[in-house]
């Protein structure tokens, strides 16, 4: 697999290098750090030599890329001269979807910088902006918070196995997801999870005085009806689940596939904050640039919500 990996000497871009790595094997797996150089601003009309500015640059990419290599996991260490270093100009979004694209790229790994939804919205993030134009799947990695800010371990990173859940909303884009997570070197003992989220009977939770209301024998039997072709439906989801979930590497084969009723992202999240998941995988089935304004995709909230990595497979 060729993997682009945007360092910016930030700590959310060296976890984003020490997730996709571990994820990654140096015997199959490709890797390339990028890095696009900050253009250097002056007040007025002031400006520094060309040849000075050049040795800058030169200087900061050394630095960023030798701090990068040294987030690398203990795996990758000795295979550390494989990996390819670019540095380039320009804005960091346009020059990883512009690698990526050059040189045909299986995946990008972004960090998350978790800037708040208003800035979002009117600026853009980086991961934001590749998550929206990339052809390629992206790894989106955040880091481990604390008061102190952000670190550069992936958030909910533990010493316990790496775990991750697996979201399905279909076979066409599942196909995808299966096709694409059994290309990776899962850890040793990796706890997998795989889930979907069917709608409920009603839209809402019926208050208890209308569930135990007194129903005549007619409409007693149409919702008897209701419930049996609702159960049906839910049965055949799990059992949809379950065929998905053999698609999957083995270490996704050990739990029970989880059929949930309710909103997906909603669920999704009280699922992700139930246990310590390092990564969360979602399809991204192309839902309008209109909907997303207004609405949001599921992807893309997991993305801005989710307290782990999130994948985004297309």
């Amino acid at each position: 697999m060729k993997v682009v990996i945007g360092v910016d000497g930030s700590s959310n871009s060296f976890a984003a290098v020490q997730l996709a790595a571990r994820l990654l094997s140096p015997a199959h797996d490709e890797l390339v750090l990028l890095y696009a150089t900050p253009e250097a601003s002056f007040a007025g009309d002031e400006r520094l030599d060309e040849a000075v500015l050049n040795r800058a640059r030169s200087s900061l990419s050394k630095a960023v890329f030798e701090e990068a290599m040294s987030r690398l996991p203990a795996h990758w260490q000795p295979h550390a001269d494989q990996l390819r270093q670019r540095g380039v100009g320009g804005a960091p979004s346009e020059a990883l979807l512009a690698a990526a694209d050059e040189w045909n790229a299986d995946l990008i790994a972004v960090g998350f910088r978790g800037t708040s939804l208003f800035e979002q919205f009117v600026l853009g993030s980086v991961s934001r902006a590749v998550v929206h134009s990339a052809k390629a799947p992206v790894l989106v990695v955040k880091s481990e918070e604390t008061e102190a800010g952000p670190t550069e371990e992936p958030a909910r990173a533990t010493q316990g196995p790496f775990q991750s859940l697996v979201t399905y909303y279909g076979a066409a884009v599942g196909e995808k997801i299966a096709e694409f997570v059994g290309r990776f070197t899962w850890p040793e003992g990796t706890l997998g999870a795989v889930m979907t989220v069917v709608q409920p009977m009603f839209i809402e939770e019926l208050p208890d005085w209308l569930r135990h209301m007194t129903r005549d024998p007619d409409v007693a039997a149409m919702a008897a009806a209701w419930q049996n072709e609702h159960d049906e439906s839910v049965q055949a989801a799990r059992h949809e689940l379950r065929q998905f979930q053999h698609k999957l590497p083995s270490c996704f084969a050990g739990n029970e596939p989880l059929v949930v009723e309710g909103r997906p992202v909603e669920k999704l999240l009280a699922k992700l904050h139930e246990a310590p998941f390092d990564l969360v995988i979602a399809g991204s089935r192309g839902s309008g640039s209109v909907e997303r304004m207004l609405v949001g995709s599921t992807s893309e909230q997991l993305l801005a919500m989710a307290p782990c990595s999130v994948l985004i497979v297309r």
